[in-house]
């Protein structure tokens, strides 16, 4: 993906960005195959910080960017006129920037909970390490995670739906079917979003409460493999599928604003001539 020549677009930049967070994710998950492999941890603590910090930024910035696209998207069909306008790449970068800061806002909980402890094999594990006095390590468990849950799936998808939903009801609008290519990307979108992340955000509510029983952490293990295939899902979904409607979008977009601004026009020589302000 990194061998591809994008010109400037706006577009471009959020397939740019999803394509970082995506490439970052990867590199995070060397380590972690390195850890399973040896059965410990051997980069000692700064890597063991950065790594948590990394991969819940690469999380949190591609649930924002998807949110960002689909917010891209509806004001593209619903308000033509204004976007053309306003939707510069200079915007674009500044948008992508702030969810970039914002993740990594989000993300520095996991930075701080992060340490390297031994085991009962004294071998050496890092993983989150919550405060020694049990009620405050539930309270802040449940706090972290609960602060995940909602604004790394429920808000972002909650965003997701009604702005694709709106999109959707936007082309039916302007005479453009609902069977188009581009439609049909962007709600493969939003299923492979749901069905990537749902699982493993729910085990991970469920595994605060049984956080010992043998077959939530299997389940758990096996969800958050399938939320992380998500990073693989979406650049196959744009680049493979998108860059092939891409045109196809740009000529219906043309066609939406068209009308738009022949309608804007239409209304403007329909409105009455008061004498009075010759």
């Amino acid at each position: 993906m990194a061998g591809i020549k994008l010109k400037p677009a706006v577009n471009n930049v959020w397939l740019v960005n999803l394509a970082i967070a995506d490439l970052i994710f990867c590199f995070t998950r060397i380590f972690s195959i390195i850890q399973m492999k040896l059965e410990r941890w051997p980069f000692g603590l700064f890597l063991c910080q950065f790594h948590g910090l990394f991969k819940h930024t690469n999380m949190f910035c591609s649930v924002f960017l998807l949110a960002v696209i689909s917010l891209d998207r509806v004001l593209c069909v619903r308000q033509p006129i204004l976007t053309k306008r306003r939707r510069t790449l200079f915007a674009a970068r500044v948008v992508a920037v702030c969810v970039w800061i914002i993740a990594l806002l989000f993300s520095i909980p996991f930075f701080t909970f992060r340490k390297i402890y031994m085991d009962n094999n004294n071998q050496t594990k890092c993983k989150m390490v919550w405060v020694e006095k049990p009620k405050e390590n539930k309270n802040t468990k449940v706090a972290l995670y609960s602060m995940q849950f909602i604004f790394s799936f429920i808000f972002p998808f909650v965003v997701i739906l009604i702005c694709y939903i709106l999109v959707g009801l936007g082309l039916r609008r302007t005479r453009l079917s609902g069977k188009s290519r581009p439609l049909r990307i962007l709600v493969c979108l939003v299923i492979a979003f749901f069905l990537c992340w749902a699982p493993y955000q729910c085990l991970l509510l469920v595994d605060i409460v049984y956080n010992e029983n043998k077959v939530v952490k299997k389940c758990y293990s096996i969800t958050k493999s399938i939320a992380y295939f998500n990073s693989c899902v979406n650049p196959l979904l744009y680049f493979c599928m998108g860059l092939k409607v891409k045109e196809g979008f740009r000529q219906k977009l043309m066609r939406v604003y068209k009308r738009a601004l022949r309608d804007d026009m239409d209304g403007q020589m329909a409105q009455p001539t008061d004498p009075s302000l010759d």
